[in-house]
């Protein structure tokens, strides 16, 4: 370090990197002991001997950092002392940790104008901060646009509780991405003490079921102006969970993801999670209903024919239908189902099917035609396109 000028320094340990060597260690202490100069942290992957090592040596301020990424993927999770950085990084920009405990992270001293980015991965159960500490913490952060919140399992999720009355809402006034993995617990406390005027994305991730949050969230997502405008529904379902997104074209999104594996129960969880007061569905023009690539769910096709027709229902504006091949099988009887008088039962405002990898063995004719033609008779006349090959060109059925 002696022959070099006093540039700033950039310490990365690539991640495809397995572990340091003696030399490597030694060399990374070396360089974080140029606190004043240092600029740039990456190091993913670090044991837990390497993190504590390192972090005896961060014991100071480090007046130059802009980007921390600290990574851990060891079984017993490490932890950064409340003296970390004697809690002073004025220009710290971006924020990373990866399976590591930090709860004095609300301590850390950065200028409310640089940080922007906040990304909490795999936290532990040593490293939990409660939701309202959490809120505290966040609101004199008046840079933030992106936060990342994701436990890495239900016991370090878990709220301890809180008040009964709920304190006045903080302003976040530049956010505009939140990602949270957890409990849903945690997320209605959470969004119930925040504002949000730019949100463009949520991402929702539980460990448990959402029925909890659901009133928390439908309350935020109606003071949040750009959820409110989703035009679009999509619904994936998946062997161990399914996936409630609603999005729109300019990329604002809404994602709901829950724990569900049996076929039956994904079907009452989606009108549970999709209905009142969640108020986003009956704006959705387009729907996708499709299955995972990974992990596709097997299906029983005596499904209960109501469920299908219960979640159509909740679309009312859908005008373009998406649906796999295998999804079109089970909705198939229920669409044929409603006929005549109650043809605009389901989905009335519907111009446009499209049909994903339909099968030759398959006789569209058989399996839609009189669903084409009471809409037609009802004044509700649709086209059907086919996929073709793998160039996804489509073809009408007259």
């Amino acid at each position: 370090m002696d022959i070099w000028p006093p540039l700033p320094i950039v310490i990365e340990k690539p991640a495809y990197l397995p572990s340091l060597s003696e030399v490597d260690s030694d060399n990374l202490i070396a360089a974080l002991e140029e606190r004043d100069r240092v600029c740039v942290i990456m190091l993913p992957g670090l044991t837990r001997c390497q993190l504590e090592r390192s972090a005896e040596v961060m014991h100071g301020p480090f007046p130059a950092l802009t980007h921390l990424y600290l990574g851990s993927d060891d079984e017993v999770a490490p932890a950064l002392p409340a003296t970390f950085m004697c809690g002073s990084a004025p220009l710290l920009q971006c924020l990373s940790l990866t399976g590591i405990s930090f709860p004095a992270l609300p301590n850390l001293i950065s200028s409310p104008n640089n940080l922007t980015s906040i990304e909490l991965h795999d936290i532990p159960s040593t490293g939990y901060i409660s939701p309202e500490t959490m809120v505290v913490f966040l609101s004199t952060l008046t840079s933030l646009g992106s936060l990342i919140i994701d436990f890495k399992s239900p016991t370090s999720a878990n709220p301890t509780g809180g008040s009964m009355v709920p304190p006045p809402r903080s302003l976040l006034p530049v956010l505009k991405y939140i990602r949270f993995k957890g409990v849903s617990e945690y997320l209605g406390n959470m969004v119930a003490q925040i504002n949000t005027p730019l949100l463009s994305n949520l991402e929702v991730v539980a460990f448990n079921r959402l029925n909890f949050v659901i009133p928390r969230l439908s309350q935020f997502i109606n003071r949040t102006e750009m959820l409110k405008s989703l035009d679009q529904a999509g619904l994936l379902f998946d062997s161990r969970f399914i996936e409630i997104k609603f999005f729109h074209r300019d990329g604002h999104s809404l994602s709901l993801h829950a724990p569900c594996s049996q076929s039956h129960s994904q079907l009452s969880s989606i009108v549970q999670l999709c209905g009142p007061p969640l108020p986003l569905p009956s704006s959705a023009e387009r729907l996708n209903i499709h299955e995972s690539i990974l992990s596709p769910q097997k299906w029983q096709y005596d499904t209960d024919h109501e469920q299908w027709l219960n979640i159509l229902q909740l679309f009312p504006s859908t005008r373009e239908l998406y649906v796999s091949d295998t999804i079109w099988r089970l909705l198939a009887p229920t669409l044929t189902q409603h006929t005549g008088e109650r043809t605009a039962d389901v989905l009335p405002r519907l111009c446009d099917v499209f049909l994903k990898r339909l099968t030759p063995s398959e006789s569209l004719p058989e399996t839609i035609k009189p669903f084409i033609t009471a809409r037609k008779l009802a004044g509700h006349p649709i086209v059907v396109h086919l996929q073709e090959g793998q160039d996804w060109s489509w073809k009408a059925v007259d």
